[in-house]
């Protein structure tokens, strides 16, 4: 007879107990990977997140770049008035640009002889000051320093850059640029404003303009705070530090599919500006491979690269490998080295291909062509370094079964995404849909079971890869992935990974900042969702073995067709793990109103009197953080007494805990 699992999850109509014994051991203890998270050049995301520069449209792109519904931009933008940008565009000025000064000067986006991107703007000056400006934010709160470095070309006696005070007008800081002449060249200022000069999120304005007579085309433009790591915000970076974040996918996501990485390799300010390939923004390039690096490096998390199998090639792919891995003796290796990085990367992960399945994809095939694709660039990549970790794209039965009947012994792991409630957003019901959302986490164990099976008798070591995962009901009146629904979400389906033993190589939840969950940054101010704090308590676990535990729960119906509908779903989720530092409980409770009291027995342990209860909660399962209340969703800890091996805890609604408890 073979032998129960090692974690058990069963449904009652009594109370809700936790039987724990500390003999019974998994293999290995909990894989780190499963605590990762994505990044993709989608919104602010990278720029305007993750990255340090300021400006928008800093090379000037023509307003084909973007999409025209002006309306969304007002919430966008924090701006109410619109309607400026609207009439300093059709006055010659490029998106997300003003004018300031006299009104006599003169504006053009040209079209002849641009620096990197397919315009410049000009700007023609016939008396007093003028110039071009850009709404914007600093954060102040962290640094006074600011280096403006920019491109220009034309004839002026001089041009100014200078940061104001929006509201007053008062400028802070400026500096005046000598020397122009009629071909492109690059300037520096440094900026300095004086000390308790912004209020933590005052709108300031940058300036570039001429003081008097001239004309000058700008190429491009660049606004970093001085305490940038490697180009990047020192705040995203403490915080995924002090998260532990062990890995990070990149660059997408729908944008992968279209990218092509020779794009953003090279001098960052001579890289091409070009339309996103699949969002209605333009992509300047700014953040590339080495970039990537050089932030992974900065938080010490490992990489995963996504690559190209929609519109790329095997070739392109093995070529990018070589990049990141190659000896200088190779020729991509070599121009590695030539841009400032001699040492390979050796990336151990790539993902080949992102959500080939969907219409929506650049490269959307069927799966018989796809597995035939990722055969080709299987074969490429690992032709230039055998050791790669690969991913295939997979997803549901149907769409991984000819990938996996035709090529599984190729097929070392499958990736997954679980992106639910999408085709909820017409509900009205927020709590009906937050349950329907919690069954069908309380169901993710049946749903990488049902993919192992089909899979294991054609490769009996599959792996499976989860790259992508997070609520997308994406209406302010339902659970969100800004919400702390998210936060159960992800944690339910981690208890899900971790229960699977071996079988969940990698979890990279969606995404890092402003993007799905995680890290939030508005006006120059980085705080956390909900949901990063779970990222958060599971990175910092102490290394730790899953042991035997059988739940049993109380339960609840999921009734919203387009997510999941079901009966005899629990509420409470919870497994335990020992490491040297004694014995870790996580536990959620699902209810979305009410308090569960849980009876722990401990079996081979030796408790100590009292215990440190950690909780994720707020006030509901639809709280979030925001700009004026950042830490409404935050971890709470307190020390609670147990006395003994047979205790009982109390679990708040809509609650994430960890409760760690030191041995006698």
């Amino acid at each position: 007879m073979p032998a129960a699992p090692l974690i058990q999850i069963v449904p009652t109509d009594g109370e809700a107990r936790v039987f724990i014994d500390c003999n019974r051991k998994a293999d290995k203890p909990i894989n780190r990977n499963l605590f990762g998270k994505f990044t993709e050049h989608l919104g602010r995301n990278i720029y305007n997140g993750m990255w340090a520069q300021i400006l928008e449209n800093t090379s000037f792109a023509d307003w084909s770049f973007f999409s025209r519904v002006w309306t969304p931009e007002a919430d966008r933008l924090r701006d109410p008035d619109i309607e400026r940008h609207r009439s300093a565009y059709e006055r010659g000025i490029a998106y997300r640009w003003l004018p300031y000064g006299s009104e006599d000067a003169t504006y053009l986006i040209d079209w002849l002889n641009p620096y990197n991107s397919r315009t410049s703007q000009r700007i023609t000056v016939s008396g007093s000051e003028a110039g071009i400006r850009q709404s914007t934010y600093l954060p102040a709160h962290r640094t006074l320093g600011y280096t403006a470095s920019f491109h220009v070309r034309g004839q002026a006696e001089s041009i100014r850059i200078s940061l104001a005070n929006e509201s007053s007008g008062e400028v802070l800081a400026e500096a005046e640029i000598t020397g122009l002449t009629d071909d492109w060249s690059d300037y520096t200022a440094d900026l300095q404003l004086p000390a308790d000069s912004l209020e933590r999120g005052a709108p300031v304005e940058f300036r570039i303009g001429l003081p008097n007579r001239g004309q000058v085309w700008i190429g491009q433009v660049f606004l970093f705070p001085d305490d940038h790591i490697s180009g990047f915000d020192p705040d995203v970076i403490q915080m995924l530090k002090e998260s532990r974040l062990p890995l990070l996918r990149y660059p997408g996501g729908n944008f992968v599919s279209g990218y092509h990485w020779r794009d953003g390799i090279g001098p960052v300010d001579k890289r091409p500006v070009l339309p996103n390939p699949a969002w209605p923004i333009i992509e300047p390039n700014h953040v590339g491979t080495d970039e990537f690096i050089d932030f992974c490096r900065a938080v010490d998390c490992e990489p995963l690269i996504c690559v190209n199998a929609g519109n790329g090639t095997p070739q392109e792919a093995a070529d990018w490998v070589e990049y990141c891995n190659g000896g200088t003796d190779t020729p991509n290796g070599a121009l590695r080295a030539e841009y400032g990085h001699p040492h390979p990367y050796n990336i151990r992960y790539w993902e080949i291909g992102n959500e080939l399945y969907g219409r929506w994809q650049i490269g959307h095939c069927p799966p018989e062509e796809y597995a035939e694709r990722y055969e080709a660039f299987r074969a490429a990549m690992l032709q230039v370094d055998p050791e790669l970790l690969i991913i295939a794209n997979g997803q549901s039965l149907e769409w991984n079964k000819p990938l996996v009947e035709r090529k599984g012994k190729l097929v070392r792991s499958l990736s997954l995404h679980t992106l639910t409630g999408g085709g909820a957003r017409r509900e009205k019901d927020a709590e009906a849909v937050y349950l329907s959302l919690m069954g069908y986490i309380a169901s993710y164990d049946n749903k990488l079971e049902e993919l192992k099976a089909q899979a294991v008798p054609y490769n009996p070591d599959i792996k499976i890869a989860i790259t992508e995962h997070q609520i997308m009901c994406g209406v302010p009146h339902l659970p969100t992935n800004a919400t702390q629904a998210e936060s159960l979400y992800l944690s339910g389906a981690l208890h899900s990974a971790m229960r699977q033993g071996d079988l969940v190589e990698i979890f990279t939840h969606s995404a890092l900042v402003n993007h799905g969950g995680g890290l939030k940054k508005e006006r120059e101010v980085v705080y956390p969702a909900p949901v990063h704090w779970v990222s958060h308590l599971y990175g910092n676990l102490p290394e730790a073995t899953l042991v035997h535990s059988v739940t049993s729960s109380p339960t609840f119906t999921a009734k919203i067709q387009s997510i999941m509908t079901g009966s005899n779903l629990p509420y409470v989720d919870a497994l335990a793990a020992i490491g040297d530092n004694g014995l870790i409980l996580l536990a959620q409770n699902r209810h979305p109103t009410e308090e569960i009291e849980i009876t722990c027995e401990l079996s081979n342990f030796d408790p100590a009197n009292t215990a440190e209860l950690q909780t994720i909660a707020g006030e509901s399962y639809m709280s979030r953080n925001d700009w004026d209340s950042p830490n409404e969703v935050a971890i709470d800890t307190r020390e609670i007494p147990i006395g003994g091996s047979n205790f009982k805890i109390l679990l708040s609604p809509h609650s994430v805990n960890a409760l760690m408890i030191n041995q006698a």
